[in-house]
């Protein structure tokens, strides 16, 4: 087992242009951002760094290659990924965010 965090200062990426954005968010997960707005998108960068320091070997991997998406309940999870568990959480200027990789069964 392998656990990664990441912790994002949400005002840093609050004027972040569309390069910044396509960078980060899939396809999928920019339609939810323009729903949802800064916080979502510290969210998803956070929960994304940890994921990538959960893994070994992550040199070739980059932000698009994980797509993270909400459950009813509004936990989030990562799409083809079921040994991978995640959480997100906002405290005012703050968003954190942590992975945990278990053994694939």
């Amino acid at each position: 087992m392998n656990i990664g965090c990441d912790i994002v200062e949400n005002k840093r990426l609050k004027n972040k242009d569309i390069n910044f954005i396509n960078y980060v968010l899939t396809k999928e997960e920019q339609k939810e951002y323009k729903k949802r707005g800064l916080l979502y998108l510290c969210g998803r960068f956070a929960a994304k760094e940890a994921i990538m320091k959960s893994m070994p070997n992550t040199k070739n991997l980059n932000f698009l290659d994980f797509e993270i998406l909400t459950l009813e309940d509004g936990s989030p999870y990562l799409k083809d990924y079921d040994n991978i568990k995640i959480s997100i959480s906002h405290e005012k200027e703050y968003t954190f965010a942590v992975a945990i990789l278990t053994e694939k069964k």
